[in-house]
């Protein structure tokens, strides 16, 4: 399971680096486990507390793995318990709670789009990077526009160049058709990402999580090459970005199995 793989790499050095700055509760528990329950699938500590969400609303997931990675998640904390290394638990949290309306996330998510990372490119004068973009990037827009059927204006003007309204209005009309336990995923990863368009290629299958990372670390990545890093700062941020995309790709793909009775039960 890729959000397990990526939690058990960086959980240590994760740990290290934010729990002198964490606030969150200390580990209280000694075993995590799944039950099944009429409604969905559960996450237990020590078979006598049900995890709860920030509104005290009771945490049920719509299937057993989407489940069982959150309980990892639980499992895996060690001192404290700290949300900022559980983003999975977090997004369910936030599908569960809805403290933000879908067309207030859908809205939020525009306005990546209207000045996206991937569609302001370098000029012709910083010729590598201009390469690198134009490279790992043109494929990507491409898809973009044949699979939502939009176009995408690209530039290498530092003003604001804007998209087409038809582009916007396409894109919102698509997002705002996600299933509710998806949606909070869309949001965190155009957060995460930067970027609208590299998320929605990610979760609607044209990037792998791994290539969605490197498209949205290119300038960054590139910079570094040039002139080098903060020490242990690029680690920390490519490990939480990872762990971050990851568990967005597994909450997508689980709604998404979802079918019948129990995809009417879950929307």
């Amino acid at each position: 399971m890729l959000l397990s793989r990526i939690i058990r790499n960086s959980k240590t050095f994760l740990h290290r680096t934010l729990a002198t700055f964490s606030k969150d509760s200390n580990r209280f528990y000694k075993d995590v486990d799944v039950i099944q329950t009429n409604a969905g699938y559960q996450v237990t500590l020590d078979n006598k507390f049900n995890v709860r969400t920030p509104l005290r609303n009771l945490l049920v997931l719509p299937t057993e793995t989407l489940a069982n990675a959150v309980a990892v998640e639980w499992d895996s904390q060690k001192k404290n318990i700290i949300f900022a290394v559980m983003p999975l638990t977090s997004l369910c949290f936030k599908a569960t709670d809805k403290p933000i309306e879908c067309r207030d996330l859908v809205e939020h998510m525009l306005e990546f789009l209207r000045t996206d990372t991937v569609c302001y490119r370098a000029g012709p004068e910083e010729e590598q990077l201009h390469s690198m973009e134009n490279n790992r990037w043109n494929p990507l827009t491409n898809w973009f526009s044949e699979h939502y059927h939009v176009h995408l204006a690209l530039t290498t003007d530092i003003t604001l160049t804007p998209q087409p309204e038809q582009t916007i209005s396409t894109i919102r009309t698509h997002l705002l058709n996600q299933h509710p336990w998806a949606l909070p995923a869309f949001h965190h990863s155009t957060s995460s990402l930067k970027s609208l368009v590299i998320a929605m290629a990610m979760l609607d299958g044209g990037l792998s999580a791994e290539e969605a990372i490197a498209c949205s670390c290119l300038e960054s990545d590139y910079q570094i090459d040039k002139w080098g890093e903060v020490e242990w700062q690029h680690t920390l941020d490519r490990a939480r970005l990872s762990a971050d995309v990851a568990a967005a790709v597994l909450l997508v793909n689980e709604v998404r199995s979802l079918s019948g009775d129990r995809l009417q039960a879950w929307s």
